[in-house]
């Protein structure tokens, strides 16, 4: 064998090029490719060629592509991340969609977003009546809450998912779905069904990235489902985690899906989990100490050592002899320590919860290793963090509200509104007493002549926790005509503890009445 000369600067820039994925390489091998990956976008409505490499040379001039080639390369050869991250594809996504970790973070938080679902609220010339009939309505005829629990999976998955405005015109859906009183497609007892469709079948065929200054700007007007046209107004979008200006076509003008980011720790998980299970087949090894010279020398050694090793594995347990020759032979167990690889995998699967915003209690069932404070504050600012994703499609829920008003009451209420029904909701023998204690605090400063009885009436009409807003904005005249003075320190009297005194004893009843669940 004749000795080579090896070339460690060669070796070394392998070792850096494995290290690194190759797409990034490609992406990344030149000037050019990163102009070719990072130009602006091509507005698909129609730009001519020239104003885009105008705009183009503009970027490049000012310095744009020189700076993301360094950055990018910097941190792909010092750090050895991933610095071209985008859309991986929706083929990908669903078969990312079926590893278990993955659902189970994304089906927990959509099941808590619409878990407890709205509450719609009226003005004061509402009728409790509508209000009763319309929430019915969108629950059992219309299935708003079914439609958005399946809008919020899906975007989880998919980055984003769209809620179909189905209606009686099935020919013309490129053209504006108008939801208001002057609506023509959406009259008294029209046909409209609300379908969840996966943007999978979804492409934006006309949207504006010239002008930021328009409030279109990088919002699709009109998409393409599986070669019909329709417009936005009747695919109202169910979007998370907004992606920056310049890659929002590569997310299909959606959100960074949430099983992509959780993708890469999943896989982290995966490894950790596999590792240790790979250990526990390798915690006890046996070694046999023998002569080898002697075994290889032998034309029949190999065949001897192997029927020897035979016998070993097949008698191998706590009830076997094996015999050895005490002058060249032995037997050794090695023993491999499995401390701390619990604490990896569970650390793992911590990080990946920590990622999903989800207290590990209420993902994993399990407590949180490493971390100082368990229990309600944790679940508390878990639902404070649902309340917030609700929030983002408020306006859309709200809009399907408005077009089951028009089709079932011929007109829209503007004062009907809801509110997100609380995950967190305080027992009512806390809620009685935080409403009570606000009562005396109030009924003090009428006492002291700070406000007037009838602004302490608005006051409590207006406050959702002590749940007076049945009272009629006019005080009664027996109230009008009696002194604060005749309350004072009478609770049989005073109106507002009568109430709170009615509140506590349907409570402690309540609490009395035996429980119909096993």
């Amino acid at each position: 064998m004749t000795d080579k000369k090896i070339d460690y600067e060669v070796l070394q820039a392998l070792n850096e090029s494995l290290m690194i994925p190759r797409r990034t390489v490609n992406s990344l091998s030149n000037l050019e490719a990163v102009k070719k990956a990072f130009c602006l976008p091509v507005n698909a409505s129609g730009i001519k060629e020239e104003e885009r490499l105008a705009m183009d040379s503009a970027f490049d001039s000012a310095g744009g592509f020189d700076a993301i080639y360094g950055s990018l390369t910097q941190h792909a050869t010092e750090l050895g991340q991933y610095p071209l991250t985008s859309f991986i594809g929706y083929g990908a996504l669903q078969q990312v969609a079926q590893q278990g970790m993955i659902r189970a973070c994304i089906q927990t938080v959509a099941d808590d977003m619409s878990r407890k679902w709205i509450e719609l609220k009226g003005g004061e010339d509402t009728d409790t009546e509508t209000l009763n009939t319309l929430t019915d309505l969108i629950n059992r005829k219309y299935h708003l809450r079914e439609v958005f629990h399946d809008a919020f999976t899906t975007t989880g998955y998919m980055g984003g998912a769209f809620v179909y405005l189905k209606t009686a015109n099935k020919d013309k859906t490129e053209l504006p779905l108008v939801i208001s009183d002057m609506s023509a497609e959406l009259e008294k007892d029209a046909p409209l069904k609300f379908i969840v469709v996966d943007p999978v079948n979804v492409s934006p065929i006309d949207y504006n990235c010239t002008d930021p200054l328009e409030s279109d700007y990088m919002k699709p007007n009109k998409w393409i489902v599986l070669s019909r046209i329709v417009h936005s107004s009747r695919m109202l979008s169910v979007i998370d985690n907004v992606p920056p200006t310049l890659l929002k076509p590569n997310y299909n003008f959606l959100g960074i899906p949430q099983a992509q980011i959780l993708w890469d720790y999943v896989m982290h998980f995966n490894q950790c989990r596999a590792s240790t299970a790979k250990l526990l087949n390798k915690i006890a090894l046996l070694n046999v100490q023998t002569d080898m010279d002697s075994v290889m020398q032998d034309p029949h050694g190999v065949e001897m050592l192997d029927q020897k090793m035979d016998i070993l594995s097949r008698y191998r347990d706590n009830d076997s002899v094996f015999v050895t020759d005490k002058d060249s032979e032995g037997l050794q167990n090695i023993q491999t320590s499995t401390a701390g690889c619990t604490d990896i995998v569970r650390q793992a699967l911590e990080m990946i919860a920590s990622i999903n915003r989800t207290p590990a209690v209420k993902l994993l069932g399990i407590s949180p290793s490493g971390f100082n404070a368990t229990g309600e504050s944790d679940i508390r600012n878990y639902y404070d963090y649902i309340h917030s994703k609700q929030e983002l499609h408020h306006d859309t829920i709200q809009k399907c509200i408005e077009a089951v008003e028009l089709v079932e009451f011929g007109h829209i209420d503007p004062a009907i509104h809801f509110e997100f029904a609380p995950l967190d909701e305080e027992n009512k023998a806390s809620k009685a007493m935080t409403a009570q204690t606000k009562i005396g605090a109030l009924t003090q400063l009428v006492d002291r002549q700070v406000m007037s009885a009838e602004e302490l009436r608005d006051i409590v009409r207006a406050d959702s926790d002590l749940d007076l807003q049945s009272l009629d904005a006019e005080m009664p005249e027996e109230l009008q005509q009696a002194e604060p003075q005749d309350f004072e320190n009478s609770d049989e009297q005073n109106p507002f503890a009568q109430m709170l005194a009615q509140q506590n004893n349907e409570h402690e009843e309540s609490q009395d009445l035996p429980s119909d669940r096993g």
